[in-house]
């Protein structure tokens, strides 16, 4: 029979962690690291380009075809041809419906399934990383960064990217077009174009700094409320109501604050698009009238511009408009970069081995801080041996669980060793250790 014998181990006050934050990361560079993801759905994405093509062909089609019924059917008085004509229209319309329907459904189910890969990555890399990583990043934090930065991703790519690309050529297509029938007036158009592109370039830096805010503070208000809600036998025992409500308070008002400033840029952008939208059609129509009674021009051509300067000025609101929520799904990935970018800082062992474990453990001279500069262990020694019952005597805070979390190896100790039968534990693979 094994004789059993207690040894008591008394420790002094200690130290503990706090929180880190991390740094903004280079937005090209997520884009393009995000981009990998859609390599699984490549041939659905090209499905989709090809409808965009599409789509944008027939809204490019449309006002040139209204032109042409001015001219050559309205004016003349020719009912068959405009006939004619408007069921043409007609069919390119109800064409680009569809394509858009089927676009939509298509990008759903790609934003779904890219979604649901980064999201069981993240959570697969949250449960490799070490101790040392989780207890510098609250609960709720990390929660945030699989739930609500992922679906930012999702409603971005779902409802933006597309619409996003499609507006781009659909510019680009109008630009040409006006050109091409009528380069005078079109150079009277374009002249809106470099305070459009200011208004733009200030929109996308201020909404970028925001957004990438608002998913810190919504991160962080995630983490209080489920430090608060996991531990509310704690906080009623102790009758702390009242300071966790103020901390959340503060927590919510900063999310608010946040959330408002990035909605106010957002709010702007429609009445300043429309105000000039509006003024660049008075100069067209002033302009072409003026063309048109030297006879340099035909009143279809006019009309046609018009519907297209709006078509123009729709895409340029759309794109402000969805570059704010791009903007908030590069800020999620960002944040979730950061977490598959990071590397446990305990790990196996290229040689590490399985051992079955009788049970005797050593601690020689074992130094351990969770900071470099907050010691919580120093020049500990014990040794326990099979059978033998160790008794961890101490404040809170002295070191008590450090112990049990350097023998289990949650973290490596900064000087000394610890063995088990011998073994240096970094020599032991961590599953073997740890189910034993």
């Amino acid at each position: 029979m094994t004789r059993q014998s207690t040894t008591v181990v008394r420790f002094g006050h200690g130290g503990g962690g706090h929180l880190t934050g991390e740094a903004a990361a280079d937005t090209g560079k997520t884009i393009r690291r995000l981009l990998t993801y859609l390599r699984p759905y490549r041939a659905r994405l090209l499905f989709v380009a090809g409808l965009v093509i599409l789509s944008t062909a027939g809204n490019l089609a449309g006002p040139i075809l209204l032109g042409r019924a001015i001219d050559n059917y309205v004016i003349p008085g020719n009912l068959p041809g405009l006939t004619h004509l408007a069921a043409i229209m007609l069919a390119i319309y109800l064409g680009i419906g569809v394509c858009a329907i089927t676009q939509g459904m298509l990008m759903v189910g790609i934003g779904q399934g890219l979604v649901s890969d980064i999201r069981a990555q993240l959570f697969a890399h949250l449960q490799t990383l070490s101790m040392a990583y989780h207890d510098r990043h609250r609960v709720g934090d990390l929660m945030s960064r699989v739930s609500n930065d992922t679906e930012a991703i999702n409603r971005a790519l779902s409802d933006g990217l597309i619409e996003f690309t499609s507006n781009i050529l659909l510019l680009g297509g109008i630009m040409i077009s006006m050109f091409v029938l009528n380069w005078q007036l079109a150079l009277g158009t374009v002249t809106v174009i470099p305070i459009m592109l200011w208004i733009t370039g200030w929109v996308t830096k201020r909404s970028r700094i925001a957004f990438r805010q608002v998913q810190r503070n919504l991160g962080t208000m995630n983490a209080v409320m489920e430090e608060n809600i996991a531990g509310i036998r704690i906080v009623k025992a102790f009758a702390r109501e009242a300071d966790t409500l103020e901390q959340f308070a503060d927590a919510s008002a900063a999310y608010r604050k946040v959330g408002v400033q990035a909605d106010i840029i957002t709010a702007a952008l429609g009445p300043m698009f429309t105000t000039m939208m509006t003024i660049t059609i008075a100069v067209t129509a002033l302009l072409g009238g003026w063309l048109s009674l030297r006879n340099l021009i035909e009143v279809g051509v006019i009309a046609t511009f018009i519907v297209y300067i709006m078509n123009f000025f729709r895409p340029m609101r759309a794109i402000a408009m969805l570059y704010n929520s791009l903007q908030s799904a590069f800020a999620g990935a960002e944040r979730i970069f950061q977490v598959l970018d990071a590397r446990p800082t305990v790990q196996d062992q290229s040689d590490a081995k399985a051992l079955q474990i009788q049970g005797h453990v050593n601690f020689d001279h074992v130094s351990f801080g969770y900071l470099p500069e907050k010691p919580v262990l120093i020049d500990v020694s014990l040794d326990a041996k099979p059978g033998e019952t160790v008794a961890l005597v101490g404040p809170t805070g002295a070191g008590k669980t450090t112990i049990i979390s350097l023998l289990s190896r949650f973290y490596d100790v900064t000087e000394g060793t610890i063995t088990v039968d011998g073994n240096d534990i970094r020599s032991l693979q961590q599953a073997s250790l740890r189910q034993q």
